[in-house]
């Protein structure tokens, strides 16, 4: 990293892209204290159950930002998943983050393992109780060779192969007794909505582009957030509308 700075005097972050970075509390702060004399400012991904005194040697170190994968808000599902982590233990990370002044980025998934309509919302509400400073809606995909595959395949969950549309936009292809696809694609979008609408979110962001004098970027990503907004709607109707005519097609083959 002393090289890397040296090399590229112009980088203003670097990012570790590694998902067990602070897996090991001993390790992660001796690290810490290698990099604190470099004056350098980086981001990394984190595990939910990174505690403080680790938190704290991060970012005494230069760390400005986290990526954090809380997945659910639903304590089941977290079992489902072999998540390793509590709902509590997630906000315990989050209220150790903004003390430390840490910034957060929430990754949640819709579609996991067991998910039900009542699920999905106690993850929505869990995200916005933690309060991140950004976050990532992501729909679950099951990839071949997965646990989570071999389970979605032997229970006739897999509705199609197709994980994205030609447009590259997420497809829901998992589907749970009385959860549709469609459903959990809605559901995305309103977790953004909810999210971002949000009096305090919005004011967050807008403040933020003011400090920061970047309100030209700030314009350019809320026309792009809507335009993505459009086209998921657009992704949403489209199964909708497939979904009512295979039904219709099976009705007239019955009659």
């Amino acid at each position: 990293m002393k090289q890397a700075k040296e090399l590229f005097p112009h980088v203003k972050e670097f990012f570790f892209d590694d998902d067990t970075f602070n897996i090991q509390k001993v390790r992660t702060i001796e690290l810490c204290e290698k990099l604190k004399p470099l004056g350098l400012t980086w981001s990394c991904t984190s595990r939910v159950t990174t505690d403080y005194d680790t938190l704290k040697a991060m970012k005494e170190a230069g760390c400005r930002l986290l990526i954090v994968g809380y997945e659910s808000g639903d304590p089941q599902i977290l079992k489902n998943i072999k998540k390793g982590a509590t709902v509590q233990r997630a906000l315990d990370f989050q209220r150790d983050c903004h003390k430390l002044g840490l910034v957060v980025h929430g990754d949640f998934i819709l579609g996991l393992p067991g998910e039900t309509r009542e699920s999905i919302r106690n993850t929505i509400d869990f995200a916005k109780q933690l309060d991140c400073e950004t976050i990532q809606v992501s729909i679950a995909h099951a990839f071949p060779g997965t646990e989570f595959f071999d389970y979605a395949k032997e229970n006739g969950f897999i509705t199609n192969e197709a994980m994205s549309d030609d447009g590259g936009h997420q497809m829901a292809h998992i589907e749970y007794p009385g959860l549709p696809v469609e459903y959990v694609m809605e559901m995305v979008h309103k977790f953004y909505d909810e999210y971002y609408f949000r009096p305090k979110a919005a004011f967050r962001v807008v403040w933020q582009a003011i400090v920061n004098r970047d309100v030209p970027r700030l314009y350019t990503e809320a026309k792009s957030f809507m335009t993505l907004r459009s086209q998921r709607n657009k992704a949403v109707r489209a199964v909708k509308e497939a979904n009512a005519a295979k039904a219709q097609e099976s009705v007239s083959m019955n009659a």
